[in-house]
């Protein structure tokens, strides 16, 4: 039995060995094309995502239309012209007839031009409220590319600190490969000159091949993370990485309650919950417009004739004109505008709900990620010492198996316990340094600098 346990082990070696030997390969090489690309700092990958996202374009597309709307409603406090052109051909030539004498008083053939330029006076606030909405649109559309910026910022430095995570745990992963290589060669001399038992060497194997596992897994984690950066930022999805090591432990001093004010003052989906309700109140006052009657000013020009060139004829003259100023007033139609006002009413509520919703929301918000920046401040001091305890103790197991009063057992917890400590150590400070990223986006901020 004990030589199939042996067999056994050894075949899970022989099966991890030459996976060893393709990691430590590809570290090299990854090492060496770090070396050949550049470092990309955290400010140039926002720039780059800012320049290349496609919701940006969009949001800035907006815009564009957003002001093509205020400038189309601007236009409806201006004079229109029209003019028509027409040609009019009864039955048979106008006639009269007068003590039983038949005398032609018209064209067979009637051409008509008009023109007409009118000025609005008076539309009862609807074009005023129609350009105040069309101004209110822009402002939502710019808010929101605010939003937009805001969002993508955050997401590229939750990117950018996933691979200095994900980068940081690998060197973790290769230092515990390199470590239990070195303890497999001690367990193995010690093994030949028969001070310790096959069983030593035997764990101590399988412990690496779990450490080349480990490793393995922790590759294509920045591979993976990676390749999400590059997304992000449009580039290409295989296109190399090496970004600056930029996470700080530095306590953040900013008090609760300043963050709560800032956040309610620029949150951006404040902003933009604040811009609805003024369009829902504006939209009442549209749609109470059609209680008014709609006075305006007209002048009219006319040209008539028999010809098409409408230069007159014998019956009516070549051109006239006129001034008028009319006033029209829709005054029943069975409370079509009485209804449309309290539908306008009832958005009003919804919109004003809305605004104490998200009210809710950014308190929520700014609470939760102040309070993980915090827990995450204490968690990163008490990591620290883990791996400090940690690297002593496992200095202490070495030595200790050297002289023999200790097991290589003790010597793989302690190396097991020392990699543990520093991954938690590594996610400690990524965590702090994403919540101060996410409650910085939560004050409506892109960077507090």
């Amino acid at each position: 039995m004990r030589n199939i346990g042996r067999a056994v082990w050894l075949r899970a070696f022989g099966l991890f060995f030459p996976v060893a030997a393709i990691v430590l390969t590809a570290v090299a090489l990854g090492a060496e094309t770090k070396a050949e690309a550049p470092v990309l700092t955290l400010k140039e990958s926002i720039e780059i995502a800012l320049e290349r996202n496609l919701y940006i374009h969009v949001a800035r597309k907006e815009i564009d239309a957003a002001q093509e709307r205020q400038k189309e409603a601007r236009t409806g406090f201006l004079p229109s012209l029209s003019a028509e052109y027409s040609y009019h051909r009864p039955s048979e030539v106008p006639f009269v007839v007068f003590n039983g004498n038949k005398t032609n008083v018209g064209d067979q053939d009637q051409y008509r031009f008009s023109g007409t330029i009118e000025q609005p006076l008076f539309t009862g606030f609807a074009t005023l409220s129609g350009y105040q909405l069309a101004r209110l649109g822009l402002d939502v559309a710019r808010i929101q590319l605010t939003q937009a910026r805001s969002d993508l910022v955050l997401k590229v430095k939750v990117a950018y600190f996933n691979i200095l995570k994900a980068e940081k745990i690998q060197e973790v992963a290769e230092q515990s490969v390199r470590q239990l290589q070195a303890q497999l060669k001690v367990a193995e001399n010690f093994y030949q000159v028969g001070m310790s038992p096959k069983v030593d060497v035997l764990y101590a194997e399988v412990r690496l091949a779990e450490a080349m596992q480990e490793l393995i897994v922790a590759e294509n984690d920045v591979r993976l993370a990676k390749a999400d950066f590059n997304t992000i930022l449009r580039r290409p999805i295989d296109q190399e990485v090496v970004v600056a090591d930029i996470l700080s432990d530095v306590p953040y001093e900013k008090p609760y309650e300043s963050c709560l004010k800032v956040s309610l003052e620029k949150r951006p989906e404040l902003m933009e919950a604040e811009k609805n309700v003024a369009i829902a109140e504006k939209e009442i006052t549209l749609a109470k417009s059609d209680y008014y009657p709609r006075v305006s000013v007209m002048g009219n020009y006319y040209r008539t004739g028999d010809h098409p060139a409408v230069d007159g004829s014998e019956f009516v003259d070549r051109e006239n004109w006129d001034v008028l100023a009319v006033a029209r007033w829709t005054f029943f139609e069975w409370g079509k505008t009485r209804f449309a006002t309290n539908e306008k009413r009832v958005r009003l509520l919804q919109a004003k709900d809305a605004l104490e919703q998200i009210k809710d929301v950014v308190h929520l918000e700014v609470k939760t990620y102040y309070l993980d920046l915090q827990a995450s401040e204490e968690y990163i001091g008490v990591a620290k010492k883990s791996v400090e305890s940690a690297e002593e103790n496992f200095r202490i197991s070495e030595e200790r198996y050297r002289e023999q009063v200790a097991t290589s057992t003790e010597v793989m917890d302690a190396q097991t316990r020392l990699t543990q400590a520093k991954t938690d150590y590594t996610k400690a400070l990524v965590f702090f340094n994403v919540a101060q990223a996410r409650l910085i986006r939560a004050m409506g901020l892109e960077d507090e600098s």
